[in-house]
């Protein structure tokens, strides 16, 4: 900050999670000095601030007032920089006495001084903490837009997402009011966390945004602290864990008329781009694989929200089966390889099935080198990606079909292949011992068709029952199959 910068008196409302605390890209200025002989006396703050450190090792100041405490990140210890906070905290006053605003006790205000350069101005961001009812408040009407607080359906919605930003609050800032915080807090976050861990146990489907292994590893943290005065460090992370909840509790409308109870199940009406006989006809050139990536994906983003524990579960099972799948495409490859190499076959034979074969490994290849660290990616990493790859004409069809080519190309390679073997048997031992091959071919794969087939389906017709079997492996393909949490 420079001397030159002159005071533009403007106060902008912000919340908790929108300050620019993790997003400063400042440069420490280290020194070599010279220590003076004797004992050191550590260095003195300015005698209104009180100088803490968080956990993490962010430093920030405290400072208590006739109407409210204070909180900032801002370098008090700077003479400009204090003169600078202080008249915005004059200003604030003023307006408080002219809008009449009664402050309740236990409130506490943030500020931050954020510089427009060109313009050599300042402008001090704020919003007010009230640590009886948890929650933000500001001096002058905004709405949740600009906040960027997401839509809400409710005053008590919007006094989920206020608590929200309160937590988010006392994470940031826990060192001087761990002394003021009840021990209910951390017993009813173990409360809480105990339940959302037998919802996990008990559903495939539950809501609550933890795993059952980290709500284990979580409760036993926090058992260690059971009991105990509360100190910063603890109301850090207890603090991080409630608004972690509060903010799972706000996306599926928790205590509202219509709470999303299933995770599959959409708060609300979605726009669902879905052509149908696109999808149909891709399905059936790709025996039926792009169905399941298709279930899947939708499944993973419904109201455009990803449980990071089914991406990374649904990530891990993709990425595996295509290293799987470039062996055995590779050995497809081969195989056709070595039957253009056998007497009297034909090298035009060997196209098809190397062709499928090339491409199976060549877009596995591709979307390994594209998806590598998927399995381990943030929720809002797959949030965003899911984002961009849904098409606003297609939906996710595009994305369905490319992660189908692996599988779907070595299929066809598979079929390839036995088709180039049965050509060339044809031209060497004659069509009877050909057709004798083919027709057992046809009648082994008939039998697993049979056997595994429901057991209606063992009166009816071969096409009926090979119908049946192609609708089945459609549908169990888009039904909900997910796997167990990783």
């Amino acid at each position: 900050m420079t001397s030159s910068l002159n005071l533009l008196k403007e106060l902008r409302p912000v919340t908790s999670i929108t300050t620019r605390r993790y997003g400063k890209f400042l440069w420490v200025d280290a020194y070599h000095t010279t220590i003076a002989p004797g004992l050191r006396l550590r260095t003195s703050t300015k005698p209104n601030w009180l100088s803490l450190t968080h956990p993490e090792g962010q430093l920030y100041f405290h400072m208590k007032r006739d109407r409210f405490s204070v909180v900032t990140e801002e370098n008090v210890l700077n003479v400009e920089t204090d003169n600078l906070v202080s008249s915005y905290l004059a200003l604030i006053e003023k307006r408080i006495l002219e809008c009449g605003i009664i402050l309740p006790q236990s409130c506490e205000l943030f500020v931050e001084l954020w510089f427009d350069e060109s313009s050599q101005t300042s402008t001090c961001a704020y919003y007010f903490v009230d640590h009886h009812s948890r929650c933000l408040f500001w001096l002058e009407p905004t709405s949740s837009e600009l906040l960027d607080m997401g839509m809400v359906v409710s005053d008590s919605h919007l006094d989920i997402a206020l608590e929200r930003l309160f937590w988010v609050h006392v994470e940031f800032f826990p060192m001087h009011v761990c002394a003021q915080m009840t021990p209910l807090i951390l017993d009813n976050l173990i409360s809480v966390i105990c339940h959302g861990m037998t919802d996990r146990m008990t559903s495939r489907s539950s809501t609550f945004p933890y795993t059952e292994e980290k709500c284990d590893q979580l409760l036993r943290a926090l058992s260690l602290r059971q009991g105990e005065p509360l100190d910063g460090h603890t109301l850090c992370f207890v603090a991080r864990l409630w608004g972690a909840i509060n903010n799972q509790r706000f996306i599926t409308y928790y205590g509202q008329e219509n709470a999303q109870l299933d995770r599959l199940q959409p708060p609300m009406p979605e726009d669902i781009v879905d052509r149908t006989g696109i999808r149909a006809l891709a399905n059936l050139m790709l025996w039926g694989v792009p169905n399941h990536h298709y279930s899947k994906l939708h499944d993973l983003f419904v109201h455009d929200n990803v449980y990071i524990d089914h991406w990374q579960a649904f990530m891990t099972e993709c990425i595996s089966e295509w290293r799987g799948l470039l062996v055995w495409a590779f050995s497809v490859l081969i195989a056709s390889i070595l039957i253009s190499m056998l007497p009297r076959a034909s090298l035009s034979s060997a196209m098809a099935p190397i062709l499928a074969a090339s491409s199976s490994i060549l877009s596995g290849s591709i979307l390994l080198w594209r998806h590598h660290d998927f399995e381990d990616a943030t929720a809002s990493f797959a949030a965003n990606f899911l984002r961009s790859s849904k098409s606003s004409d297609w939906g996710f069809l595009p994305l369905s079909v490319v992660y189908s080519m692996p599988k779907a190309m070595y299929l066809w390679s598979i079929g390839l292949m036995v088709a180039q073997l049965v050509f060339w048997t044809f031209r060497v031992v004659g069509v009877f011992w050909a057709s004798g091959g083919a027709g057992f071919l046809a009648l082994m794969g008939y039998g697993i068709l049979y056997f595994t087939s429901l057991e209606d389906d063992h009166t009816g017709s071969m096409a009926t029952m090979l119908r049946s079997h192609w609708q089945t492996f459609q549908s169990d393909s888009a039904a909900v199959t997910e796997p167990l949490t990783v």
